[in-house]
């Protein structure tokens, strides 16, 4: 499998902008991916209702939430893990729902901290690859290069300003972006 996928940076001005761009041209939704272990998880019908956008809980960008976007006239499919001491957890990934592309957030983690967030793919359907390019595209003509990234307005600014721009907190200065 192919893994398309974008890295960057943005505040919730930014995030917004992109996913507003977005919106306005597709019909999707949005449902939190990982493992749980309860069935019913929500499904947010915009980019509004996705809670604390603009701010992340880790400093480690591999530990942050991400989402399933799919289309809305989708349901998300999960898949039932038993585990060996006993129980069942659901997973929510893109293997079970081609028709997607995966979005984690960027965000705030705490004071003049900024995590960095991806949009990615694995997927060949030609839904999944549409929303991929329409946020490529829209991400490479709103956000600046740098490196392997790309830099919002508002986190351009922000690290101008002598924010940290990085993928975990707890790293050196000098693997910041």
């Amino acid at each position: 499998m192919a893994t398309k996928q974008i890295f960057f940076f943005s505040d919730l001005t930014d995030i917004k902008n992109l996913l507003e761009i977005v919106e306005l041209s597709e019909n999707i939704q949005y449902c939190e991916a990982g493992t749980f272990d309860f069935f019913d998880t929500p499904i947010y019908s915009t980019f509004a209702q996705l809670p604390n956008l603009g701010s992340v809980e880790h400093g480690d960008w591999v530990l942050n939430r991400f989402y399933a976007i799919i289309p809305d006239s989708d349901n998300i499919r999960k898949r039932e893990i038993y585990l060996n001491k006993g129980g069942i957890r659901y997973a929510i990934y893109q293997d079970n729902n081609p028709k997607s592309v995966i979005f984690k957030p960027s965000g705030i983690f705490k004071d003049n901290i900024l995590v960095a967030g991806s949009i990615g793919t694995i997927s060949t359907d030609p839904f999944s690859l549409n929303l991929f390019n329409k946020f490529s595209k829209t991400i490479k003509k709103e956000f600046v290069k740098t490196q392997e990234f790309y830099v919002g307005t508002n986190a351009n600014a922000k690290w101008k300003e002598g924010w940290r721009l990085v993928t975990n907190s707890d790293l050196p200065v000098e693997r910041d972006l």
